[in-house]
């Protein structure tokens, strides 16, 4: 046996020589520390769970934002279509869906 293994050997022994509060106080504080290190880790795991859901959820809020814009823009398109054909604004009103507001608007940006 070379003095390291022999060396391995009594720090075993002195390991398994503590007394019963030692062997406890040791336990206590290997679980306090493998406890912070699951903590730690579930914050870990629920942040990038989070991240992932708030990604997702800006997708999905862009796409109906984006469908939201482009039927607006189709709406407006239209409603400048009926007044260049000369629709009074009255009808142009009730058929686009848009407000009177915005038609009036939509004819001062055409001239």
């Amino acid at each position: 046996m070379n003095d390291e293994t022999l060396h391995a050997a009594f720090e075993s022994w002195e390991t398994l020589s503590s007394t019963q509060e030692e062997v406890l106080a040791y336990e206590a504080r290997l679980k306090h520390v493998l406890d912070q290190e699951a903590a730690i880790r579930e914050a870990e795991l629920r942040l990038q769970e989070a991240e992932r859901e708030a990604r997702l959820k800006g997708r999905q809020e862009g796409r109906q934002e984006g469908k939201q814009e482009g039927r607006q823009e189709g709406l407006q398109s239209t409603a400048e279509r009926m007044l260049k054909e000369g629709f009074d604004i009255e009808t142009v009103v009730r058929l686009s869906g848009l407000s009177r507001e915005q038609v009036y608007e939509l004819q001062q940006k055409m001239g």
